[in-house]
């Protein structure tokens, strides 16, 4: 008995100096585990959730900082995927100003490890909620380029050409139309479609039905007007037996076509016909003219659409 008490005397002696020294011994141990853990740093993506009818008025970061603590085993097969980030609006149905904590939630690879420690960064989020509007707006397209040399766009059509864009009611007031992504013309020579996105430059604004568009272009051959000068005027159709003998002047002739065409016309290729087949009796006429011109022009206008003519049945004297 006096050994025992002589032994717990031993233990209980100087208790306040190896409590101290107890105590530093877990610390150091703590410490050394601690300091012992890996660290890693992702960027996630964050996921805002909005009650219904009410969205931001204001842009947010759309990735937050997460700090992962662990051993290098834990954290080997960790990725941004890993780890979901939400920020919580949906309690707050009126328009103002509020705050949430940003939430972290373990999936896939760290899903059921609790040996690890996250921390995001910020901690919570602050943002102005308005309430969702969706409005109707114009479509207009933006083209780069221009068509092959003697084509042009004639017309074009957009499906739709109004779309709904949706968003802050704040900022969607004052959106009257959008824009398409460039629509390239270079080098066209015939008719063309494709699918067109929309420009979306605000974060804050959607396109719930997509945000693309079909459209379709009319290109065409550019045209052009040339005028031919000092053109002779040649006689048909005369009856046989009768000379016919016209004043010798000469006419013009005005065309229209593709600008390829008319670079290669030269005033021999078109011709200003009196047409005499009418005419059956010498004496003073007036001939119909007409033109003609190469495949591919079209006449605007000529002249003189008539000529005179003087006929006579002594076909010798006119030889």
């Amino acid at each position: 008995m006096i050994k025992n008490k002589t032994i717990l005397e031993q233990i209980i002696s100087n208790w306040s100096a190896k409590a101290l020294s107890l105590a530093a011994a877990i610390m150091l141990f703590l410490f050394h585990n601690f300091s012992s853990l890996s660290e890693r740093f992702l960027s996630v993506e964050l996921n805002a959730v909005f009650a219904d009818g009410y969205t931001t008025a204001q842009p947010y970061p759309r990735r937050v900082r997460v700090e992962i603590r662990g051993t290098d085993r834990s954290l080997a097969a960790a990725g941004e995927e890993d780890i979901e980030a939400v920020v919580d609006f949906s309690r707050f149905k009126e328009e103002g100003v509020h705050t949430t904590p940003i939430s972290i939630t373990k999936k896939g690879a760290l899903e059921g490890i609790d040996t690890i420690e996250i921390l995001v960064e910020p901690l919570e989020l602050t943002l102005p909620l308005e309430k969702k509007v969706r409005k109707r707006v114009s479509v207009v397209p933006v083209f780069k380029g221009i068509p092959s040399p003697g084509f042009r766009m004639d017309q074009y059509s957009l499906s739709p050409s109004r779309v709904d864009m949706e968003g802050p009611g704040g900022v969607v007031q004052h959106i009257q139309s959008v824009t398409t992504e460039d629509i390239d013309l270079s080098g066209k020579r015939e008719p063309f479609s494709a699918r067109v996105r929309l420009v979306n430059d605000n974060p804050l604004l959607t396109f719930p039905d997509g945000g693309v568009i079909d459209f379709r272009g009319q290109i065409l051959e550019s045209l052009d007007m040339k005028t031919f000068e000092e053109i002779p005027i040649t006689l048909e159709g005369v009856a046989q037996g009768l000379a016919v003998r016209s004043d010798g002047r000469k006419g013009w002739i005005i065309v229209q076509g593709g600008l390829n065409n008319l670079d290669g016309v030269k005033k021999e290729d078109l011709t200003l016909v009196a047409d005499c087949s009418g005419i059956t009796e010498p004496g003073p006429h007036v001939a119909p003219v007409r033109p003609i011109v190469p495949p591919g022009l079209t006449v605007v206008q000529y002249d003189p659409v008539s000529v005179y003519v003087t006929v006579r049945k002594d076909v010798a004297r006119y030889r």
